[in-house]
């Protein structure tokens, strides 16, 4: 797997770092989608909950571990409050205006420009794939065992 950490080799180049943010972010939504079926009592989301957005997937399966054990899932909440603010930075990058050099420019109004380098990117797309194996972490040691004592 291509590790964001060989980026240098692509000094000031935005394209390939944030290739890996926006493929890291949709491993972590599908990682997700199963950390959900599994809260679920191991049943797939159904077609309109395939379409939610991350963010109210995410609120959705807060809720379900918050209705078991969260003494147990508390790695696992925080590991999805984690995820919430990880997929915001993701957000206001591909929703916002990337130009050459790094400046970002938001599609809201109210949001100032900022500046982001290829490193940057390149931390946040390591911190969403590691987000994305915690996930799967949990769902693999907490959740299912949870469950299967249920």
């Amino acid at each position: 797997m291509v590790s964001p950490s060989s980026i240098g080799a692509y000094e000031g180049d935005l394209i390939r770092p944030l290739g890996l943010v926006t493929l890291f972010a949709a491993y972590a939504e599908g990682e997700l989608d199963e950390l959900l079926a599994a809260l679920a009592g191991n049943q797939p989301l159904d077609d309109e909950q395939q379409q939610w957005p991350f963010g109210r997937k995410l609120k959705h399966a807060q809720g379900l571990a918050l209705q078991l054990d969260t003494e147990v899932l508390a790695p696992l909440l925080e590991t999805l409050t984690e995820a919430r603010e990880l997929f915001d930075r993701r957000n206001a990058l591909v929703h916002g205006r990337l130009y050459s050099g790094g400046r970002l420019v938001s599609n809201r109004r109210d949001v100032p420009e900022k500046r982001v380098s290829p490193e940057e990117l390149g931390e946040l797309s390591d911190l969403i794939f590691s987000c994305k194996e915690r996930m799967w972490l949990h769902r693999q040691k907490l959740v299912i065992p949870l469950l299967a004592k249920k």
